[in-house]
Parts: C-alpha cells; sequence; structure tokens
C-alpha cells in the first residue's frame, strides 16, 4: 500500500510539472510582446543569428516580407494583434509558432553556387597577385596556410587562361566552399590587410569566440572571403538562395 502511495505521489508530481512547464512555454510571450510583434522578432532573430549577413544587413522583419519567408497572410495576422483586443491562447500559439519557424528560416549555412560568383576570371587573378605581394593579405594566406599544393595550383593554373568555363567555374567554386569550411581560413592580419573596417572587427571579436559549431565556422569565413573579394561575388545573403 505505501509503494502505491509513493507511486501515485510521483505520477502526480510529474503532471503538476508538466501543466506548470506547459504554462511556462506558452507565457514565452507576453501579450505586449505581441503586440509589438516587430520589434519582438527583430529582437529573436537579432540573438539567435550568428551574423547579420543571414537577415540581410537589414530589419529582419523587412527582410522576412522582402524574401517570402513571411507571407502576406502572416503579416496580416500580425498587423492585426497590435490592435487587437484580446488575445486568445490560439493567437498566442499561433504568434509563437510563427517567431519559431522564421528564426528556423535565417538558421542556414553559406556556400557559393556557380552564380554567386560574378568574375570568376578576375577574381582567380586577383587571388594570384596579391598572393605576390609582401604586405600580408587574404590571398597569401590563403596560399601559405588554407589551400593544399594541388588547389592554389588549380588556382594558379585558371589565372593563366584566357576564360573560365562552365566547368572550370564549378570546379573553382567547389575549391572556394572547401576553403570557407576550414578552421584556419580566417586571420585577422591578413584581414586588416585588405581593408580596416567595422565588419572585419566582427569577424575579430566572432573568431575570438573558443566553441564554434562548423556552420558557424563557415558562416564566419564566408564574409571573410566576400569582404576579401567583395566585386567578384554577389552578396553573401544569395549564395544558398
Amino acid at each position: 500500500m505505501k509503494k502505491i502511495l509513493i507511486l501515485l505521489s510521483v505520477i502526480m508530481l510529474t503532471a503538476c510539472t508538466s501543466l506548470k512547464n506547459k504554462e511556462v512555454q506558452k507565457q514565452k510571450f507576453t501579450k505586449e510582446n505581441m503586440k509589438n510583434w516587430g520589434e519582438t522578432i527583430s529582437k529573436e532573430i537579432e540573438n539567435k543569428a550568428y551574423i547579420s549577413d543571414l537577415y540581410g544587413n537589414e530589419n529582419p522583419v523587412y527582410y522576412l516580407r522582402k524574401t517570402g519567408k513571411m507571407s502576406e497572410k502572416q503579416y496580416d495576422f500580425l498587423k492585426g494583434l497590435s490592435t487587437k483586443k484580446d488575445i486568445t491562447a490560439e493567437d498566442s500559439e499561433k504568434f509563437e509558432n510563427l517567431v519559431s519557424k522564421y528564426v528556423s528560416k535565417i538558421d542556414r549555412k553559406f556556400y557559393l553556387k556557380d552564380n554567386n560568383l560574378k568574375n570568376p576570371k578576375g577574381l582567380v587573378q586577383k587571388m594570384v597577385s596579391d598572393s605576390y605581394l609582401r604586405m600580408e593579405n587574404p590571398s597569401n594566406h590563403i596560399e601559405n596556410t588554407v589551400a593544399m599544393e594541388e588547389e592554389w595550383a588549380k588556382i594558379v593554373e585558371f589565372s593563366k587562361q584566357k576564360d573560365l568555363n562552365e566547368k572550370d567555374v564549378k570546379k573553382l567554386r567547389k575549391i572556394l566552399n572547401k576553403f570557407i569550411k576550414r578552421r584556419e581560413f580566417f586571420d585577422s592580419k591578413s584581414w586588416y590587410g585588405a581593408e580596416v573596417s567595422q565588419r572585419v572587427e566582427e569577424l575579430v571579436d566572432l573568431s575570438k569566440v573558443a566553441i564554434k559549431s562548423k556552420r558557424d565556422i563557415n558562416n564566419i569565413n564566408a564574409k571573410a572571403l566576400y569582404i576579401a573579394y567583395p566585386n567578384y561575388f554577389s552578396p553573401l545573403e544569395n549564395w544558398d538562395n
């Protein structure tokens, strides 16, 4: 009998805890948060995004609307919350689901597609010519520290060709995508040799964080590659679109 009572107590305690957790989960956003939905969604996205390029370096809500990640129907629902007198539990659940959905849409990994290279021939020529400079810069860092011997040889070979065909561009893209996966890709001294700016400072700060996921390393390096050769790529936000 004693064992049964103990078991019933545990079951009741578990049930109460579960109900309490659900209640807390439902209260993640207050009515005020939902009425100020634009500010709330923007803050959630900015807090979760590792770099601002994930939402186009602009207002997160505008980015979601511009890219179609927030539909007109969803926008109308959110806009209606601002003036709604009674926000129901159903409204609250729908709002939380939407916020979670928007955050997941910007949680992505940048990678180059063929159409993200604007001038492949010009890019390889610049990489090779800059690698000869005495001053530290991204190109000589990539040659000396990042690229394998055969990878850099291929870049040099491409730079000597009259033009790059579709097959060549695909090979170059694959090499560059391999580069940005490597932890040693970004080097602050080398990038300061290319430019001294706030965006390089941001990369330096991010690179100092000891624990980073493979995705975060990739995204830091993707931004670094874009900063090093901005005239040869489409905007970073479009790399995987």
